[in-house]
Order: C-alpha cells, then sequence, then structure tokens
C-alpha cells in the first residue's frame, strides 16, 4: 500500500503513486530494500529462480522509466538467461512467465500515458490552464485556444517525462498567459548532456503535437487546425532560440563550438529557403554562441541531430499552412 503522506516532505501522496511529487523519493523505498536484500540473499544461497521473484517484486514498485527500474530489468533477464541454460531443454516455459513477458510493453505504454497525464489531477495546473485557456478564447476563439492549450502542456510535458527519466522529480505544469508555461526541475546537480536531453525534449514533444494538427489539418481542411500547427511549430523554434532559459540554450551546453557552427549554417540554410524570420534569430544567437566559453568539450552527436531535425521539421510544417497562403 502506499503511504497518505512521503516520509521526506510530508507531501500528500496519490494512492497509486511511486515517486513523491514534491521531493522525487520513491514512495516504497523501504519495501524496495527488503525486496532487494531478499534477493541478494536467494542469490548468494544459490536460488535464483527465488531471487528473480524477489527482484519482480521489487519491478512493480518502480516507475518503468526510472534508471532503478531499468537496472532490476537487466538483472532478471540475467537470472532468467541462466535458469533457461540450467533447466532441461523440454521443459517448457511456465504461461505466467510467458504472461508477464507479453504484459511489459503494455505496461510500460500505460506508464508513459499516465506521465503523459501527469498535472491534469493537480488542482494548481488545472486552474492555471483554464485561465489561459479563458484569455486565448477571449481573443482568438475557443478552438485556437484549446489547440494552444494542448501544444502547449504537451510541450511541457516533453520536459516533465525526459527529467522523470532521469530519477529526477519535476512540478506540474503551470500555465501563465502571454508567456506559456513553465516547470519546475527539483535536482541541484545536473550533467550538460542531461541538460541538453530534458532541454531539447520539450520541443521533441512539441514537433509531434504539431504533426498531429498538420496531419488533422491535410484530413480536414479545418483552417483553424493549420492555424494551431502552424503557431505550434512557430513557437517550438522560439523555444530553440539558444539564449537565456530557452531550451535551445540548454539544448547548446553539451555541444561544441564546431556542432554549434553546424546549428548555425543548418538554421541560415534553411532561412534562405523558407524565409522564416524565426530561423534567423536562431543563426544570429547560434553565432553569438559560438564565442562564449561555455561550449562543450566533448562532442554531443545526439543533441546535434536532435536540434538540427528539429529545425527542420519545424520549418517545414509553416510551409503547409493556411498562415503562409499555401496549402497541400
Amino acid at each position: 500500500m502506499t503511504p497518505e503522506n512521503c516520509s521526506d516532505c510530508a507531501t500528500s501522496l496519490e494512492p497509486d503513486a511511486l515517486v513523491c511529487a514534491g521531493c522525487g523519493r520513491l514512495t516504497h523505498s523501504e519495501q524496495l530494500r527488503s525486496f532487494a536484500a531478499q534477493a541478494q540473499t536467494e542469490a548468494a544461497n544459490g536460488r535464483p529462480a527465488e531471487s528473480c521473484e524477489q527482484w519482480r517484486k521489487a519491478m512493480a514498485l518502480l516507475p518503468p522509466d526510472s534508471l532503478q527500474y531499468r537496472s532490476i530489468v537487466t538483472r532478471v533477464e540475467e537470472l532468467e538467461t541462466r535458469l533457461a541454460a540450467e533447466a532441461p531443454a523440454a521443459t517448457p516455459r511456465p504461461w505466467w512467465k510467458k504472461l508477464t513477458g507479453a504484459a511489459a510493453p503494455i505496461g510500460l505504454m500505460a506508464w508513459k500515458f499516465k506521465a503523459l497525464l501527469f498535472g491534469l489531477t493537480k488542482l494548481s495546473t488545472l486552474l492555471s490552464m483554464f485561465a489561459f485557456f479563458g484569455v486565448y478564447w477571449a481573443l482568438y476563439g475557443w478552438t485556437f485556444a484549446l489547440g494552444l492549450v494542448l501544444s502547449i502542456y504537451i510541450h511541457e510535458m516533453g520536459h516533465v517525462i525526459a527529467i522523470r527519466g532521469y530519477g529526477f522529480a519535476a512540478s506540474a505544469p503551470m500555465f501563465i498567459p502571454g508567456l506559456g508555461a513553465f516547470i519546475r526541475l527539483r535536482t541541484l546537480s545536473i550533467t550538460p548532456v542531461q541538460d541538453a536531453r530534458i532541454g531539447l525534449a520539450g520541443p521533441l514533444y512539441g514537433l509531434g503535437a504539431a504533426a498531429l494538427s498538420l496531419a488533422l489539418f491535410v484530413t480536414t481542411h479545418v483552417p483553424v487546425l493549420g492555424v494551431i500547427a502552424h503557431f505550434a511549430a512557430w513557437m517550438n523554434l522560439f523555444n530553440l532560440i539558444p539564449v537565456w532559459q530557452l531550451d535551445g540554450s540548454r539544448g547548446f551546453r553539451s555541444l561544441t563550438r564546431q556542432q554549434r557552427g553546424i546549428v548555425l549554417a543548418t538554421a541560415l540554410v534553411l532561412f534562405l529557403a523558407v524565409h522564416e524570420g524565426m530561423l534567423l534569430l536562431i543563426a544570429i544567437a547560434a553565432g553569438w554562441r559560438l564565442f562564449t566559453k561555455d561550449s562543450s568539450g566533448e562532442p554531443d552527436n545526439t543533441a546535434l541531430m536532435q536540434y538540427a531535425g528539429l529545425l527542420v521539421a519545424l520549418s517545414a510544417i509553416p510551409v503547409f499552412t493556411p498562415l503562409t497562403g499555401r496549402t497541400p
């Protein structure tokens, strides 16, 4: 059973919470330590099957996207390989093990979906979201306001899912009319590579929201869907400007000076191709970051590919939306 309140920060916990939203502490840490100790004891006594069972019990109390979960999965796989090698060839695998293995991907997908809804159960997030929605409904109509809110929410949840994937705690998104939304990362130490992954996760998820809006526009030819796709792409391009606390600045943390030059060249070529002013701002800021002293000494090819890929994809979406005067 999940305790009602976190033993470290006293934050109220949801009945099925595996991680405290307040401090990031695992809610079943005591049980996890007990299962781990029993698993190690069983392994030391030459009982790999019993050890494997204890590790499976521990897995059920961990978020599937956490580092601890993935570590235990590796141990279980090693033990299962050992058990399979020691078992007689004619012995069939128990049906419950087959069921558990088949259900694992489904469980991971369910956890990802639950993570995407993180925040919608928080009153503060809902109130700020409704206030944001009301402002833009009054200005531009409810359909555009709804699309804008969902696009921003998906963008922010990209950050949250990346943060929680590293085992850190993150606050639920908070919406501010005129500015967008923000989350708080609750950790004191983070590497440049981790910061880059977390920073670029928002635009990556935002690209998905923009692409979905574009697909719906192409299918239905409802103009507002094209407007939402265009604005979502523009908003995520804005976040890729490598200055201040924007996502692009965080993505630049793990890039070498040479890789920053590649981003600069990519932005300039795309600007000449599609004439999107946001790309010129990205290029100017990237040129400035060539001369700052915060470039990485080790290349981060993943961040470079994500950054350049986002620029290409987000620049292409407005070409097919009504604001450009061109439709498919």
